[in-house]
């Protein structure tokens, strides 16, 4: 039986599924190098037809969250909406990798320090943990990114070891801090027992 995902929610956001109508935003948004330099799989200069792509793959399907669970490739991307005005603002996601599910993020410039990158991965690991009952998560962020780190540490993810990234957008390896999420821990931490 498929599992059906709410309506997903916060006090300000929708995180919904990318419409073609959301390209030449996403377009903006994510053509600028210091929202594209830390990310692995965003390439820069970022075009049109890249996110039309983008918004085609699978894993941006509206029915995507459905077959999650069973698929071995399964990866969720849902655009972060601010509720008031109907803004675009970025992009949160899980994709299966061989270390776990992994949690990725990104929120274009102008809307940095407003704590949507924080709410929507909040929203999406409650997800993860609520509706999936995924027993663990995983998320990197490059060394030097202190405001990814902050809003993994904000949401309950600890350090567990290093690595490397490849970033289509520099076109070399970064460093990166590997972070896990336990949902028993994560239980704990909203109160429920494990």
């Amino acid at each position: 039986m498929p599992i059906i995902v709410p309506d997903i929610e916060t006090d300000r956001l929708l995180l919904r599924p990318l419409s073609v109508a959301d390209a030449p935003e996403i377009v903006r948004l994510v053509n600028d190098f210091d929202v594209a330099r830390y990310t692995s799989t965003i390439p820069h200069p970022y075009d049109m037809q890249m996110a039309l792509d983008f918004i085609a793959a699978p894993e941006a399907d509206p029915q995507a969250a459905s077959r999650f669970i069973d698929d071995p490739d399964g990866a969720i991307v849902l655009g972060i909406v601010v509720k008031e005005g109907d803004v675009l603002v970025g992009c949160v996601g899980l994709q299966k990798t061989p270390e776990g599910p992994e949690l990725g993020y990104w929120v274009g410039r102008e809307h940095w320090r407003r704590g949507y990158a924080s709410e929507a991965a909040g929203r999406l690991v409650r997800l993860a943990f609520e509706n999936f009952a995924l027993p663990e998560l995983v998320a990197s962020a490059v060394t030097i990114n202190d405001a990814s780190h902050k809003v993994l540490e904000k949401i309950g993810f600890t350090i567990c070891g290093t690595g490397e990234i490849h970033s289509r957008a520099q076109n070399c390896h970064l460093p990166v801090i590997h972070r896990r999420l336990k949902r028993n821990d994560w239980l704990r931490k909203i109160g429920r027992a494990a």
